[in-house]
């Protein structure tokens, strides 16, 4: 099995407006907010290979449909909301999500299932399509803010538009994802059944992906320097680094020099993530 990379970070926020405003000031080009069959709304960043996603709930009583294994996306997205804003599961790059998500089962990964929904899109001068997309579902209970799912998308010209993929401040694809884990061990076997041995890491360790890194650490400032960490209890997503060509780009809103590129500190607009970008 190939390993898959990381698709998309899925970050969750009470008003997707208002995160959809912080975005675009600070340089990302957002699609029109979409609708989920399962009562959550999305709106993306599109970079090369992955994304941005933020999603808020727009209806609640849509939020136990299309159970796959016990697993509901829209329950457990409203549980999540109703916990914290943030990070609250990270997509994987997948060409055929069915046989990888058995792949990761015979890991020791738990799957729930297969999930296949549709939604509708409008990419800029073009008619109203229909997005197809399948999921493999790989949420471990015990580790719900740190865990997974794979996604394809089976009509991919209606997600990689060439018109959404320009960012202002040259974002080109997701360089990381890193978790706060400071009793990391179920979270390090998981990813260690996902991606292969860890290797070491500043403050913690690091596993490579098909595309970008997740990152499991144990001590915040020999990554992240001064630069302010989300509040989150137990092994929890807290930040994203986006690979852009040049750093001289990053401009037009603070940010925080740390040991490996530029944060921006306003983690609560974020949605209770630290937003960093990267030399690609």
């Amino acid at each position: 099995m190939t390993l898959p990379g990381i698709d998309h970070p899925l970050v969750l926020l009470r008003d997707i407006e208002a995160g959809r405003r912080f975005y675009a000031g600070l340089g990302f080009t957002l699609t029109p907010v979409g609708l989920h069959p399962w009562g959550t709304s999305t709106s993306l960043a599109v970079l090369e290979r992955s994304a941005l996603e933020l999603m808020g709930i727009y209806d609640e009583s849509l939020i136990d449909a299309m159970d796959v294994g016990g697993f509901r996306f829209g329950r457990h997205m409203r549980d999540a909301l109703a916990e914290r804003e943030g990070i609250a599961l990270v997509a994987l790059h997948s060409q055929g999500a069915a046989a990888d998500g058995e792949a990761m089962a015979a890991r020791g990964v738990p799957y729930q299932g297969h999930l296949g929904f549709r939604r509708k899109v409008k990419p800029p001068g073009r008619d109203w399509d229909e997005a197809v997309v399948s999921l493999g579902m790989l949420v471990d209970p015990a580790l719900p803010r740190a865990s997974h799912f794979l996604a394809q998308q089976h009509k991919p010209e209606l997600l990689w538009v060439p018109e959404w993929m320009v960012h202002a401040n040259g974002a080109r694809h997701i360089a990381a994802v890193t978790y706060w884990a400071p009793r990391p061990d179920a979270l390090l076997a998981r990813l260690t059944a996902m991606f292969g041995p860890a290797r070491p890491a500043r403050g913690g360790h690091e596993f490579a992906t098909g595309q970008g890194v997740f990152r499991v650490l144990t001590d915040w400032a020999p990554e992240f320097g001064d630069a302010p960490r989300p509040a989150v209890e137990g092994p929890a997503g807290v930040a994203i680094d986006f690979a852009v060509a040049d750093l001289s780009r990053v401009a037009g809103f603070a940010t925080i020099r740390t040991p490996g590129g530029l944060a921006v500190p306003d983690i609560a607009a974020a949605g209770n993530v630290l937003i960093r970008f990267v030399a690609a």
